[in-house]
């Protein structure tokens, strides 16, 4: 097992960036039958429907890398029409579980990733954070990847935005 550092992860920057992106487009093309494309960081998340956030954290000895995931609420509404009834969904919001199943799903992919290069990470279980609590997720100039969808009711919009950062451990 080779020890991992922050520094591995900023060389390894592309190549988990291509991993996750590969990762989202295959969830939900594939997945839930939503046609999502990569994108530039040209444009910022503005939706009328609201946020769902989703994070992940790897963790090897004294190193966490934590992937956080915005989701287009209207993205994972629409995802979820493929697989529930118009009436369960009414009875039962289920983008917090979609969310962090598919942040779950790209992640287990870093993971395997990583693991292939040498390192043995671990992953936690996918959580909804508070985004007052997280700076990636208060501050748009750390965004590091967008995802494109085309809204059933409006026009072409960002769906998914992913932050990824790695730092030491910070203790329990």
């Amino acid at each position: 097992m080779k020890p991992i550092s922050p520094q591995d992860i900023d060389a390894e920057r592309a190549e988990i960036s291509k991993v996750v992106s590969d990762g989202v487009v295959e969830t939900f093309n594939s997945m839930f039958g939503q046609s999502i494309t990569a994108g530039d960081l040209a444009q910022k998340i503005h939706s009328e429907k609201g946020s769902v956030y989703a994070s992940i954290k790897l963790h090897q000895a004294n190193v966490d890398v934590e992937f956080c995931f915005r989701f287009d609420i209207g993205l994972l509404l629409q995802a979820a029409e493929l697989i529930f009834t118009k009436e369960y969904l009414a009875n039962n919001p289920v983008q917090n579980d979609i969310a962090c199943e598919i942040a779950n799903i790209v992640c287990s992919k870093v993971k395997a990733y990583l693991n292939e290069k040498g390192f043995e990470t671990e992953m936690g279980f996918p959580f909804i954070p508070r985004p007052d609590e997280n700076p990636l997720l208060k501050n748009t100039e750390q965004v590091h990847m967008h995802f494109y969808y085309d809204d059933l009711q409006q026009a072409r919009g960002i769906g998914v935005v992913v932050n990824f950062f790695a730092g030491d451990s910070k203790p329990a």
